[in-house]
């Protein structure tokens, strides 16, 4: 009977000192502040003053997109992926702050983020009816769901004439940006503040030159001119 008990209490004592040993720690967030600039000039809206890699000068009038699905990798495979959508518009600074939250601790290899709505959530109506939201829908005759991206301005042919704009407008589901950012960091509880920087001109070059006057100067309903656009996006963001 005593050799029972004993064993029993060991068993407890080994009960306890497991869960005394399983450390649960509380997941960190990280803040990412969007900045723009067009190659090594800083931007300025409404200003025809920009010259993209095909010879076009253009200026920026507007732009607004959606960035998902920001992923945070391990150098063991293993990753984070947020469930947050945010609504981006480079002229409110506002929304210009990211808070990504519930960020398990530890030491991460790289960042990957889409510009754009994953298919599961690119739906007519998926996102809160808010106008925002509702501004950035695409046409059901076009296929539903999100634009995930506008960008519009003003452009100069080559012979320096005014032309009455453009509009580059990205969505449907073949046409989702991934951006890859080889860039440790390590999370904890205390909030760290990283900077996203878009380089606009890199949407107009690499792997493909993409020139207002040949390629369209509104890409809504162009696919050719939508997939271009979609294939330059990959390099538009740097992290510091």
């Amino acid at each position: 009977m005593k050799f029972k008990l004993l064993v029993l209490c060991c068993i407890v004592v080994g009960i306890i000192s497991c869960k005394k040993d399983t450390v649960v720690l509380e997941p960190g967030a990280l803040k990412l502040t969007v900045k723009y600039s067009i190659d090594n000039d800083s931007l300025q809206f409404d200003t025809i003053k920009y010259l993209n890699a095909a010879g076009n000068k253009y200026s920026l009038s507007h732009l607004e997109y959606f960035i998902s699905g920001v992923t945070f990798y391990k150098s063991d495979g293993s990753s984070f992926i947020s469930n947050s959508v945010f609504y981006i518009n480079a002229q409110k600074p506002i929304s210009n702050s990211l808070f990504v939250s519930n960020i398990p601790q530890g030491t991460y290899s790289s960042i990957s983020l889409l510009i754009g709505l994953d298919s599961n959530t690119n739906k007519t109506n998926f996102l809160p009816n808010i106008l925002d939201n509702i501004n950035m829908a695409w046409p059901d005759a076009m296929g539903g769901g999100y634009h995930f991206m506008k960008m519009e301005g003003y452009f100069k042919d080559k012979a320096g004439v005014k032309q009455d704009g453009y509009a580059m407008h990205l969505g449907r589901n073949n046409n989702l940006v991934k951006i890859n950012l080889s860039y440790p960091i390590i999370i904890t509880t205390d909030l760290q503040t990283k900077t996203l920087t878009m380089n606009i001109n890199e949407w107009y070059k690499n792997p493909s030159n993409y020139d207002f006057e040949t390629d369209g100067n509104y890409s809504m309903g162009l696919p050719n001119a939508m997939s271009k656009l979609a294939q330059n996006g990959k390099d538009v963001f740097t992290i510091k």
